[in-house]
């Protein structure tokens, strides 16, 4: 990605591998928004808006902009990971339309705690409780409030969570934070394979084989990995001709065709998939 840092903006010019839309609403984050072709997102005590000024130019405005050349992946050469991609013509309408798609690079905690709320829940609702969270214990910043650090979350009780709308998962919430904030599991993951990460993960109380995948790809970085929610259920019945069942068998048939591309395939089939379009 070809990007300077100028104080606290980052200029990207001819972006041909980077859209707001694509990296922001492709079901990876939840605090993001988009006012008057202005999008924003959140992360940590982090905000950043990102402006085009010409077809595929952006300002993005920040005082982190290290945090976010980071977070947007911007060192990773998309381009090569699109041409690898490539050769499976099945791809490559998906791959076209998404060429903006980008896979973030979150902070771990933040991952965890925002998927385990994703559980058989919607985007709005989703979006609702993380904010409701970010209000009560984040800190209040000029922007609005930060996610709050775990020490400040391990204070927010199942009543508080319940409150802030997330139902029947208020007790692995408060399980989960309980472990994070007293293990060091948030350093010892990062150094895991992935098959051992993943073991690990659905140790956690609200983390099955679907969000323990969602936390392997957005939180660790783990791209061997595919994750099945009802979008990529029909990719995979639609599309693929697939006639297995069981989602765990199902992302294993993905991991077998693509590899260690196969967290990228996911976003890009995802991305498209939103859209109703068939890819054959």
């Amino acid at each position: 990605m070809n990007y300077t840092i100028e104080k606290d903006k980052i200029i990207l010019n001819d972006a041909d591998t980077f859209t707001p839309d694509g990296a922001l609403a492709s079901g990876q984050v939840f605090r993001f928004g988009e006012q008057n072709g202005t999008w924003w997102v959140i992360s940590g005590d982090n905000r950043a808006e990102i402006r085009e000024i010409t077809p595929k130019n952006y300002i993005i405005s920040t005082t982190n902009p290290k945090f976010f050349v980071n977070y947007f992946d911007f060192d990773t050469n998309y381009d090569m990971i699109l041409s690898r991609l490539n050769k499976f013509e099945i791809l490559r309408s998906a791959l076209d339309y998404g060429r903006g798609v980008r896979l973030l690079r979150q902070p771990l905690a933040e991952v965890i705690i925002n998927f385990i709320i994703s559980a058989n829940n919607n985007i709005p609702r989703i979006r609702g409780s993380v904010n409701r969270i970010a209000e009560h214990f984040g800190e209040k910043m000029p922007w609005g409030y930060s996610f709050p650090m775990l020490n400040k979350l391990q204070q927010a009780t199942v009543d508080d969570f319940v409150a802030f709308g997330c139902g029947y998962r208020a007790p692995y919430l408060v399980d989960t934070i309980s472990r994070l904030n007293n293990s060091a599991l948030l350093n010892e993951l990062p150094e895991m394979d992935t098959a051992t990460a993943r073991r690990t993960l659905l140790d956690l109380k609200g983390v099955g084989p679907k969000v323990a995948d969602c936390i392997l790809l957005f939180g660790l970085n783990k791209y061997d990995v595919f994750p099945v929610d009802t979008w990529i259920d029909k990719v995979y019945r639609e599309d693929f001709g697939g006639t297995e069942r069981n989602r765990n068998r199902i992302a294993d048939f993905f991991v077998s065709q693509f590899g260690t591309d196969s967290g990228y395939c996911q976003q890009y089939l995802f991305y498209y998939k939103r859209k109703n379009i068939s890819l054959v």
